[in-house]
């Protein structure tokens, strides 16, 4: 068994290595989604069922644009998991509020699945069948499709306002903490705060054009090349040691005559 001090040399550098990598995620999870939306289908509004499903339906990229989201929004999320190695190594505040970012964390990539799921695979052959359907079957078809849509818009509500509350929760664990500006922490917090209030929105209204929802992600956009620096920085300046990881013993008297 090796020294206590090797221990921690150990689990510091592998800490150092997971956040130098979420420092390589979290743009790269930006760009992947900001070129996905580019091509994501939007021309006709997306309350309007009718329309938007002729949209989809003529779409043959659909699903493959869902799945580059899902895979973006999967790169994002693990950031801010690689985040909290970081966050919570020093004692304080900001490491005691981390494990509740790191959870929230989990449960946006869970319900984003779902989410991609309903939204890219099973409405994408929901429409399809609709914009095929005989005469006799298009109110049928065309019913199960906007039950999906529903489903959607509901999955969409829940998953935003989690992944609000994520980016909230670091915010003020990196505010309250002493690894990373406060200044950082608190463009983190209004833009999780700005994902909740939309994914509120999106409850009672649907999608509908939103200022607060571009708001909030021109700040992520931001935010994520910020910490992307910064997690780059303490990764490669020194081993994250974790907090109780590993505690020198005290010293031993040697045991003989005195």
């Amino acid at each position: 068994m090796g020294s206590p001090e090797t221990t921690a040399r150990q689990v510091g550098g592998d800490d150092a290595i997971t956040t130098r990598i979420g420092a390589a995620m979290l743009p790269l999870g930006i760009v992947v989604l900001v070129v996905t939306e580019m091509l994501h289908p939007g021309r006709e509004d997306p309350m309007d069922f009718p329309a938007v499903f002729r949209e989809y339906a003529h779409s043959n990229i659909w699903t493959a644009v869902h799945l580059g989201e899902y895979f973006g929004f999967l790169l994002l999320l693990g950031g801010l998991v690689a985040l909290y190695y970081s966050v919570s190594a020093k004692r304080g505040m900001g490491a005691g509020l981390a494990p509740f970012g790191f959870a929230a964390a989990v449960t946006t990539a869970a319900s984003y699945t779902v989410l991609q799921a309903v939204d890219g695979i099973a409405l994408k052959r929901a429409v399809d069948a609709w914009a095929s359907a005989p005469a006799d079957q298009e109110s049928a078809a065309f019913a199960a499709a906007e039950a999906l849509r529903w489903t959607e818009i509901a999955m969409n509500s829940l998953s935003f306002f989690l992944a609000g509350l994520t980016i909230f929760l670091y915010g003020v664990a990196i505010a309250l903490g002493t690894v990373y500006p406060r200044w950082a922490g608190l463009i983190a917090v209004v833009c999780g705060a700005a994902f909740m209030y939309d994914g509120a929105v999106v409850a009672y209204e649907g999608f509908v054009p939103s200022i607060v929802k571009l708001v909030g992600l021109l700040l992520l956009a931001v935010w994520a090349f910020v910490m992307a620096v910064l997690m780059w920085r303490y990764g490669s300046r020194r081993g994250i040691a974790r907090p109780g990881s590993a505690r020198p013993e005290p010293a031993q008297e040697p045991v003989g005559p005195r």
